[in-house]
């Protein structure tokens, strides 16, 4: 979509709860609401530099607000809807990034990469922060990203322990770098699909981890700075 002359592009990944009955139907309903906020405002008018840490949670407030009135359609705990949510706008001059629960956000350019949002862990080992919990905002984070970036990632966290280096806090560059050398090289992004799907579900990547997985890469691409995406 496109905000005052740039292109904007606005990416949504969750993950259900695995305690959860409807966790998929969360995690889709989820990135459908924070998308549509996300559209409205900026169609609305809103510039990047609007789209602030108080903008953001309020857009997180509404994507909570919907799942409370979808478990209610459906007579249903909201728990049993519970998902993390990991959310990005980037344009070719500004990026925000916000996230409540586990998985991660890389960005980098030419085979260099850094975290732009780190895994929110709970209290103990393996436990996270849903955004169905009453208390979702205190373990919502946002940051304001580099004005301009070349590659994103978002990552659930079935992906973490191949994607991250946890002993420095950094991005395992080797596991990104092959992907978004393919994305810029594809000539239709669309067809890299099937391929990344493959991957995902390969022996070499179920071996390290017993996890949903989903990644969403984005390049940015061309004189005219427009968004690749798979």
């Amino acid at each position: 979509m496109s905000v005052g002359d740039d292109e904007c592009l606005v990416i949504a990944c969750a993950d259900g709860a695995g305690s959860a009955s409807e966790g998929a139907v969360g995690a889709a309903l989820a990135c459908e609401a924070f998308c549509r906020c996300a559209r409205d405002g900026l169609s609305a008018g809103l510039r990047m530099a609007d789209v602030d840490q108080a903008r953001m949670l309020a857009w997180y407030r509404q994507v909570r607000d919907d799942l409370l009135e979808e478990a209610a359609r459906r007579t249903l705990l909201v728990r049993e809807l519970a998902c993390t949510l990991l959310t990005a706008i980037v344009s070719p001059r500004a990026s925000v990034f916000a996230q409540v629960g586990d998985g991660a956000i890389v960005v980098g350019a030419d085979q260099h990469y850094q975290v732009a949002t780190w895994p929110v862990s709970g209290e103990y080992a393996n436990e996270t922060t849903f955004i169905t919990a009453d208390a979702f905002d205190r373990a919502f984070e946002f940051v304001r990203g580099p004005d301009r970036i070349s590659e994103i990632a978002v990552l659930t966290d079935g992906l973490q322990r191949l994607a991250l280096s946890y002993a420095n806090r950094s991005v395992h560059a080797p596991f990104f770098a092959p992907m978004f050398q393919a994305l810029l090289a594809a000539e239709d992004p669309d067809f890299l699909a099937a391929d990344l799907e493959r991957f995902l579900d390969s022996p070499a990547v179920n071996e390290r981890t017993d996890d949903d997985k989903t990644l969403v890469l984005a390049i940015w691409s061309g004189s005219d700075g427009g968004a690749a995406a798979v």
